[in-house]
């Protein structure tokens, strides 16, 4: 794949030279400048400078790159396009939620989500996926911490400015309605084995969970119709239903079971569960305005019904945006407002039907909605709990900002700008209960029923005022400043409540429950803190090719303490264009700019609202009896923590060939924390768990190159091309005095991800243990594999480097877009594989006649009498029959986390669309002055590393936690557990309308 990728790249970039040289040997009409029109990009706090001006690495994605695929999700819909920017699913589900990282990781636990910023305010990425794509006008991703540095702490990890679209200036009216519909399927299930049905042992029993039963083409069984599952009823009417969970032999109550033929059921059973999803994306939007006032309205709505039936997303969002200019004053305001209401069941419904071995015919419980219990006696019936047990939440999300600007005189210009955002979100969690009295003899637990609702509110308010100065020092000598205050305060609150033991069924309040979960045991909180700056922006101009940027920031943060909560965060950068500065260059050779900047930040994400404070908490059992009890907090921070420390440098070129029809740009990068925020365990005379401290420090080094080519440049016929490699590497260079590693999560069975010393994040695993040539040493008594007690790293979680690939063809009213995304290397954790070694899923625990026992474990070895590791050709590991196997697999194989760790290289296509837009010739006289039609696809192929069948994602993490439901803490990469639902391929047709 690397040499595939790597020849596409060089025959593209020497085919484009030859084309672009050839048609500049023809007439050229299309370019007559030296270089391309200059557009002014949006940075920090509205801040617009032109390409030349940056003295840091940013990218801007237009509108039509955005909505070329028809995606719904803003922040998806740059998968591919950015280099250097991962964009991870924390949530798979129909409202899923994703992370934007930028550059890698500049933090252990602190956050290293990249800050996400929506007309001037800062927001969330949550935010920006309910944003419709349609009324974005551009999205600027500044990587290099100088762009950023006007923010702070905020900024450390880059930033995503995102700027919607304002009113027309022509003064007409315009309308346009965007319609997508799109239908989306699972793209792959885990690769399973099919050559062996349900049971254990060997045995074929009804009600098991794995695949340890008969082969299918045993002739005792292969082709039988056999009962699955538990009995739905009493057949034999004796007042009580048999189950048999040990062996063969039917009960007396087996033929009220649901049949069917001992066989793979269908060509894939899970995979037939899902069902085909659909989205539904509207939108219309009013732009009307002049040249000083201008007004947008715009109305869109997304309707989801997911591949889990019955699980939906029904989202509307309104946009008004309003300005005008009235002698030396000027006035905005935005109105952002969506609501959200979702619905869906169990996360854990993946996990359970990839229990299911290959012959459950799961779709026939569809007709068996109300017994909860299905092909097993462990896992409820997916088609209960679709109906049953179900988690629904509504969203109201407001967002109001307004800005007054006042033009003293042509070099001075005030701002105010003011935003308040809320966000109230209500939950609730309903589990029906189901309990059949005919089972109670037979070990089937009933299910209890249970309600849980909760209620988040949280309030954020942001205000800057800005003096604007812009000066021409001399003729030659260009000067501007921006010197403001930035105020920003929040409140949220959690409230919680709930219990178990529905008193009357399909009544889900809390006053029809038995047993009411005291409120002291749930979140019931509420949590404050602010934060204020001031700042000054400096930007200094010679002639045009050489740019001096300094900026300063100095914050108080309320959640640290008095002494620490003040900081002072400056940057500088420089940008220097040689082709303007000394005229060299040509046709061939038309521009060259040279920058660098070095910038001072911090940051205290992990650090929430009274952590610092000694807080403490409800033990267990308590109250009892009417007395309350009170012990510390378990996991304190540190009071006089600091802010990690983070000095960010770069230093990039950007080239230009053939009037820009080539350009490259790229830039090397450097970031050293120290002060590392994370959680180190404490001492057991201590009575606590651990504790938040400053620690270590860590160094990432990493690379961008865009490359960006117009091949083909024509009145009716445009090919652009675009193509990025990036490269990171993360570098732990101190833990502690006394420890070279800390753990980012401690897990079951062997395995965790790490921050090491000289090694990064990596992941940790049991191993097995190897003689000195490599070879895998055996218990010579029963053949299983010895494995280490001592964790041992199998590498970093970040991919080697990523590829993307992107390329756009216009002819004639048709446009062709694709992006492709190639990542190399890195490991993950999948749960999938580890489940699966269990449940006998695993294609190579289905290689070998499983009755006679297990397998001569390859390149193994063990030891003789005389000490001696001697080459095994005979013992075997499982055992020499079925129940030794499964035993095996099931437990000594589950132990051994090196099996579950995977790497994590994957290919895909990311999007593919084509589309024509009709000609004002062929429109005239049907009231329309524009109309596109066009399909699309997304996430149409991929291809995963060899020892990947499809178990797990890599795109996808484990979770994302929060800090005192307020911010983000580490966001646990490298991790895919098998709740996760798996990637979905789209299909959809699109049409855009103006009038």
């Amino acid at each position: 794949m690397k040499k595939l990728t790597t020849s596409v790249l060089i025959v593209a970039l020497t085919s484009s030279f030859a084309l672009v040289s050839a048609q500049r040997s023809k007439k050229d009409t299309t370019a007559k400048e030296n270089q391309i029109e200059e557009v002014l990009i949006t940075g920090a706090f509205g801040i617009r400078k032109s390409q030349e001006a940056q003295t840091s690495a940013q990218q801007v994605i237009k509108a039509e790159k955005l909505t070329q695929a028809g995606n719904p999700d803003p922040v998806l819909a740059l998968q591919g396009k950015v280099g250097g920017v991962q964009i991870k699913q924390t949530n798979t589900s129909v409202d899923g939620t994703n992370s934007i990282i930028i550059r890698g990781r500049r933090s252990i636990t602190g956050g290293n989500e990249a800050l996400v910023v929506i007309d001037n305010v800062i927001t969330t990425a949550l935010a920006l996926q309910q944003l419709p794509p349609d009324v974005i006008e551009s999205i600027n991703v500044i990587k290099g911490a100088q762009g950023s540095a006007l923010y702070g702490p905020q900024g450390v990890n880059g930033v995503v400015v995102v700027t919607t679209k304002r009113g027309n200036k022509n003064g007409r009216m315009t309308v346009t309605l965007n319609s997508n519909i799109d239908f989306e399927n699972v793209a792959f299930i885990p690769e399973r084995q099919n050559k062996y049905g349900q049971g254990w042992a060997g045995d074929r029993i009804a009600v098991e969970n794995g695949a340890w039963g008969p082969a299918f083409t045993d002739p005792t069984w292969a082709g039988q119709s056999l009962p699955y599952g538990i009995p739905l009823y009493d057949y034999n009417n004796d007042g009580h239903i048999d189950v048999n969970p040990d062996d063969s032999a039917l009960t007396d109550d087996s033929p009220a079971s649901i049949f069917s033929k001992f066989a793979p059921f269908g060509k894939n059973n899970v995979k037939d569960f899902f069902k085909t999803g659909t989205i539904y994306n509207n939108t219309v939007s009013v732009n009307v305005g002049g040249e000083n006032s201008y007004l947008l309205m715009s109305l869109n709505n997304v309707q989801r019904e997911f591949v889990v039936e019955n699980d939906k997303l029904n989202r509307t969002s309104v946009l008004l945006k309003a300005g005008t200019k009235f002698n030396k004053w000027s006035f905005d305001a935005s109105l952002n407002y969506f609501r959200k209401k979702t619905s869906q069941t169990d996360p854990y419904l993946y996990h359970n039907l990839l229990q299911a071995s290959a012959d459950i015919p799961i779709t026939m419980w569809s007709d068996h909605r109300d017994t909860a219990y299905g092909w097993n006696m462990y896992y409820q019936n997916p088609y209960w709990a679709i109906d049953h047990d179900r988690r629904d939440n509504i969203t109201n999300f407001f967002n109001a900002t307004g800005s007054v600007g006042y033009k003293v005189n042509n070099n001075i210009d005030l701002l105010y700008r003011a935003n308040v955002q809320f966000n109230a979100s209500e939950q609730k969690e309903h589990n029906d209960g189901f309990h059949n009295l005919l089972l109670d003899d037979a070990g089937i637990n009933p299910v209890t029923s249970s309600i849980y609702q909760s209620q988040y509110n949280r309030t954020d308010y942001y205000g800057d005022f800005m003096i604007n100065l812009h000066y021409d020092i001399t003729s030659d000598l260009g000067f501007k400043a921006n010197i403001g205050h930035n105020y920003q305060y929040f409140r949220a609150s959690q409230n919680s409540a709930g219990g178990t033991g529905i008193l009357t069924p399909g009544i889900y309040a809390i006053w029809n429950l038995a047993r009411p979960t005291p409120p002291i045991q749930l979140d019931n909180n509420t949590y404050a803190a602010n934060k204020h700056a001031v700042f000054a922006n400096l930007d200094f101009d010679y002639k045009g090719y050489l740019f001096l940027n300094a900026t300063g920031r100095n914050e108080w943060n309320s959640v640290l303490a008095k002494d620490n909560q003040s900081y002072f965060y400056p940057s500088v950068g420089l940008s220097f264009v040689p082709t303007k500065a000394f005229g060299f260059g040509g046709d061939t050779f038309n521009y060259m700019r040279i920058f660098g900047n070095i910038t001072k930040t911090a940051n205290a994400t992990a650090v929430g609202a009274y952590s610092i404070n000694d807080l403490t908490s409800v033990p267990a059992g308590y109250p009892m009896n009417g007395v309350i009890s009170f012990i510390p907090n378990q996991t304190p921070t540190d009071g006089q923590i600091r802010p990690e420390k983070v000095i960010r440098k770069e230093i990039g070129l950007g080239l230009g060939f053939f009037k820009d029809r080539i350009t490259i740009n790229g830039s090397v990068y450097q970031d050293d924390t120290k002060d590392l925020i994370t959680r180190r365990t404490a001492a057991a005379s201590s009575g606590l768990q651990n504790r938040l401290v400053n620690i270590g420090k860590m160094v990432n080094k990493g690379v961008d190159i865009d490359l960006n080519i117009q091949p083909i440049k024509s009145k009716d016929f445009n090919w652009t091309i675009g193509a990025s490699f990036s490269k990171w590497n993360t570098d732990i260079t101190k833990v502690t005095d006394d420890a070279d590693e800390v753990s980012l999560g401690g897990y079951a069975n062997g395995w965790g991800l790490y921050a090491v010393k000289d090694e990064g994040f990596v992941l940790k695993a049991s191993a097995y243990q190897r003689d000195d040539q490599g070879r895998i040493i055996i218990n010579a008594a029963n053949g299983n594999p010895l494995y280490t007690t001592v964790l041992k790293s199998f590498g970093k979680i970040d991919p080697d480097y990523i590829l993307n690939f992107n390329t756009n063809i216009n002819y004639k009213g048709f446009q062709l877009s694709a992006v492709f995304e190639y990542k190399k290397g890195g490991k993950f954790f999948s749960g999938t594989k580890q489940g699966f070694s269990f449940s006998g899923q695993l294609v190579e625990s289905a290689e070998f006649d499983r009755t006679q026992g297990g397998f001569v474990m390859p390149n193994s070895v063990y030891q003789d009498a005389n000490g001696n590791y001697v080459a095994n050709t005979s013992i075997k590991t499982g055992g020499n029959d079925y129940n030794s196997l499964t035993n095996y697999y099931a437990q000594t194989y589950g132990l051994v986390g090196e099996n579950f760790i995977l790497d994590a290289t994957s290919f895909r296509v990311r999007e593919l669309a084509l589309s024509y837009s009709f000609s004002a010739n062929t429109l005239q006289g049907t009231g329309l002055t524009g109309l596109t039609i066009g399909v699309h696809g997304r996430n149409l192929f991929t291809k995963f590393a060899k020892n990947n069948n499809g178990y797990s994602d890599p795109d996808t993490s484990f979770t994302t936690t929060k800090s005192n439901n307020i911010n983000l803490a580490t966001d646990v990469q490298g991790i895919v557990a098998d709740n996760q639902y798996p990637s979905l391929k789209t299909y959809g047709v699109s049409v855009s309308v103006n009038f």
